[in-house]
């Protein structure tokens, strides 16, 4: 029998995730019956379990990948790199994940493993911000957490929006953005002409 190569496991796993992720968004996470997800994904029962234990596993590894994914851009692009992506989402797919997630969020085994997928990703988003602020880019009158905490807070009411079909201005949002977020400008310093003493 051949050996199947890491490859090629990784080639499933996401192929599944894909599939898993569209039968969520049109139908919801109640609504995303084995059957479906057997004709989202096109395999079998067999082969999508193979890989995750059930429904609620698919689950809550997609909304990890999206959670690392984002704190990834962020790093890697920048906070409107992040925004912009976020309005390429499905609103579908969105609504399920904020209506999920959220009840989700007192599930303790759930909390457990998202944190421990934004193990890695944490430290470099707190680096992130640190740098951002040594280098004058975003005030620094308040720490990186509530920074955090407000681009945070900002990126779900914007996935709420979205989810909810709102149009909106996402460049008008950014500017307001940076508005908040960004260090005061220092003042320019105007060279004024010295003053010629008049001769008695």
């Amino acid at each position: 029998m051949p050996k199947v190569t890491q490859e090629h496991l990784d080639a499933r796993r996401a192929e599944i995730l894909d599939g898993a992720r569209r039968a969520f968004a049109e139908h919801g996470y109640e609504g995303a019956t084995v059957a479906r997800l057997e004709e989202a994904t096109g395999l079998s029962r067999g082969a999508i379990f193979h890989y995750f234990e059930n429904k609620n596993d698919l689950f809550v590894e997609l909304a990890m990948e999206m959670n690392t994914r984002f704190g990834d851009l962020l790093v890697d692009s920048g906070l409107h790199a992040a925004f912009r992506a976020l309005t390429a989402e499905s609103p579908e797919w969105l609504a399920v994940l904020i209506e999920t997630e959220s009840r989700m969020r007192h599930d303790e085994d759930f909390v457990r493993r998202l944190e421990a997928k934004s193990a890695d990703t944490g430290p470099r988003i707190r680096e992130w911000f640190e740098q951002q602020q040594a280098e004058g880019k975003l005030r620094d009158d308040v720490s990186w957490v509530e920074l955090g905490r407000f681009t945070t807070s900002l990126l779900n009411g914007l996935a709420l929006r979205i989810a909810g079909g709102d149009a909106f201005d996402v460049e008008a949002m950014l500017q307001l953005l940076d508005s908040a977020i960004a260090a005061p400008r220092k003042p320019r310093k105007v060279n004024r002409p010295r003053a010629v003493a008049k001769k008695r």
